[in-house]
């Protein structure tokens, strides 16, 4: 066995998801290995060696006892070369060390030529991943940071992006922005819409939603209102027209710092050019197969930021656009919603089941089901033909399954049946190229998960200790009698999965990833934005004006910190006199506000 091979044996044990991708590296051309004077070996990129050639160890040795960490901080080091600075910091530093490397093709030539057990399990590689995505995974702050200079010299474009990221990430920490959220007017998208809205808002940031949701009524109706074809294409113009306008004269209401648009939402090219005159970042989410809903390619280009649940052929089909804007973003889980629950005993008879599955009825779900009918089966989605013997097991009659009750699903089954929609396949589709949100979301629930292989799962969790993966229905149904013989097993894997997503796959981790890749570039004209909005009691009297009884009367809170409602109501409550027309006006909506708080709860 060759080293590189033995090598990426090891790393299987301690990150296999690293394994997988630096696999499929050919023996790098753009790295030169040389041998140093002392007999060591020393790469060369670009004809920089990243490593004395005379002694490389004594050079190590030098640097790293010049470097000063800080007691309980973590020593993240940027850049690998062969490691020799890495081997050194060991001996020095405790606990974990962090190594970003930019070139995965460097790291490809390090497993031929370095042995790479002494550096496991205490070094964790981070090889070629988007600043953004390290950042929101493991923040920056308390970080010793150790620059390996002839690295930063070779990927200098990279680190110069990561020290922009890094001042990203620590100003959207201490700063509240106004994000307005575009949901779609229906479909899968519109809880990730939700979820969006509540993330952001737990990050501490403004939201102001555009509850497109609210005309599907209108959507529908539009939608039915003729058979003729050119007619109905006239009206479902006229109706995105509207919807642009509603979109438009929401958001311009409100004044944000950034527009984030999810898939399916009713924006037009021409309407996202107009948003444009706002001067924020425009970006969309798009949520979506890229194969199955292709309206994509009329306004990916469009938009300042696009964000995908899918690379590889995606990628590709964009490029040959001349479209550059795209970024990786998959799907993930709200905490809040998606965590485990006690069913009482009229949930537990309802949502209990051996087998469930919640989706819709795909081609390749139509096929595989009626082989799993030998189980306690239940099935919940739409599409699904009730006559049939797989849709007599559907419990929901087709109707559309409510957020909570989705959550119960995952909570009730003993094992949660997870297999990726496909228009053609039989079975399992081999090259599937996203994670759905399902995945996420029961791994939060601490449910149990069967899921069919994913070509970018293995990047989100460790198979076979956090998630079990199938590969055909043979294979599935010989998981599925093993695992409900052994509920120890099933538990644990279940609890290492939430573990997994609470850590790194919640929508605060994705939209953090997202603000951070959206102003690292511009964050000079946020910060400029953010100090000339005007807010709190300012904005109030610049609405009413300042010449009126009420902005007259405002006046007075200008210098009052966390200005509400309530900081004016207190001291009319507390004086004494007959009311003014103002103060009798304030005492009312007050009232109303008090009144409206105590029918929500």
């Amino acid at each position: 066995m060759s080293l590189f091979e033995d090598n990426l044996q090891c790393l299987r044990l301690h990150d296999p998801a690293l394994a997988r991708r630096v696999e499929k590296i050919s023996l790098p051309e753009n790295v030169v290995m040389i041998r140093a004077r002392s007999g060591e070996a020393v790469p060369q990129v670009r004809s920089v060696c990243l490593h004395s050639r005379y002694q490389p160890v004594h050079e190590a040795k030098k640097q790293v006892s010049e470097f000063q960490p800080k007691p309980g901080f973590r020593t993240v080091v940027h850049g690998l070369g062969f490691g020799y600075h890495v081997a050194e910091l060991l001996g020095k530093c405790g606990g974990e060390i962090v190594v970003i490397e930019p070139l995965m093709t460097l790291f490809r030539a390090f497993l031929e030529h370095i042995d790479l057990r002494p550096f496991l399990p205490r070094v964790r590689f981070l090889i070629a991943e988007p600043p953004p995505k390290i950042l929101a995974r493991h923040g920056a702050g308390d970080w010793n940071i150790f620059v390996h200079r002839s690295s930063v010299q070779i990927s200098q474009a990279y680190f110069q992006a990561f020290d922009k990221c890094v001042g990203a990430e620590q100003y959207l920490a201490t700063h509240r922005l106004k994000i307005a959220v575009v949901n779609p007017i229906y479909g899968g998208s519109l809880p990730t819409a939700r979820f969006c809205a509540e993330a952001l808002r737990n990050m501490g940031h403004e939201v102001d939603v555009v509850r497109c949701e609210d005309f599907a009524d209108g959507f529908f109706a539009v939608r039915n209102a003729t058979k003729i074809k050119a007619n109905a294409e006239v009206l479902s113009t006229l109706f995105m027209n509207m919807m642009n306008e509603v979109v438009l004269a929401k958001v311009a209401e409100f004044k944000p710092d950034l527009v984030l648009a999810l898939a399916q939402a009713p924006l037009s090219k021409e309407g996202i050019a107009r948003l444009k005159a706002l001067a924020v970042p425009i970006a969309f989410w798009f949520v979506e197969d890229f194969r199955t809903l292709t309206y994509w390619s009329e306004v990916a280009e469009a938009y300042d930021y696009f964000f995908t649940l899918q690379r590889g052929e995606f990628f590709d089909a964009l490029e040959s656009r001349g479209i550059k804007n795209y970024y990786y973003l998959p799907q993930a889980c709200s905490p809040t919603v998606h965590k485990p629950l006690a069913l009482g005993a009229e949930e537990s008879e309802k949502f209990s089941a051996d087998l469930s599955f919640m989706g819709a009825a795909y081609y390749n779900r139509l096929q595989a089901f009626p082989q799993l009918l030998e189980y306690d089966f239940k099935i919940w989605g739409t599409g699904w033909d009730l006559r049939s013997a797989v849709g007599q097991r559907v419990q929901n009659a087709n109707e559309r399954v409510s957020t909570g009750d989705c959550v119960k699903i995952y909570n009730g089954a003993e094992i949660n049946l997870n297999l990726h929609s496909s228009t053609f396949h039989e079975e399992v589709n081999p090259n599937g190229d996203f994670v759905n949100p399902r995945t996420f979301e029961i791994a939060a629930c601490g449910g149990f998960q069967l899921v069919d292989e994913r070509s970018e799962l293995h990047e989100c969790f460790r198979a076979g200790e956090e998630m079990v993966t199938f590969e055909n229905l043979e294979d599935l149904k010989n998981k599925i009698d093993f695992y409900l013989e052994n509920e120890s097993e099933r538990k644990t894997l279940a609890a290492k999965a939430r573990a997994r997503v609470l850590s790194e796959h919640t929508f605060e981790h994705r939209l953090t990833e997202m603000l951070i890749h959206i102003f690292h570039d511009s964050l000079d004209a946020l910060k400029k934005r953010v100090n000339t909005r005007v807010e709190g009691v300012d904005a109030f009297i610049e609405r009413t004006g300042s010449e009126t009884e009420l902005g007259r009367y405002l006046q007075r809170f200008r210098n009052v910190k966390d200005f509400s409602l309530k900081t004016v109501v207190e001291p009319i409550e507390k004086g004494e006199g007959a009311l003014s027309k103002t103060e009798l006006l304030l005492l009312m909506v007050d009232q109303i506000a008090w009144e409206g708080e105590r029918h929500d709860k």
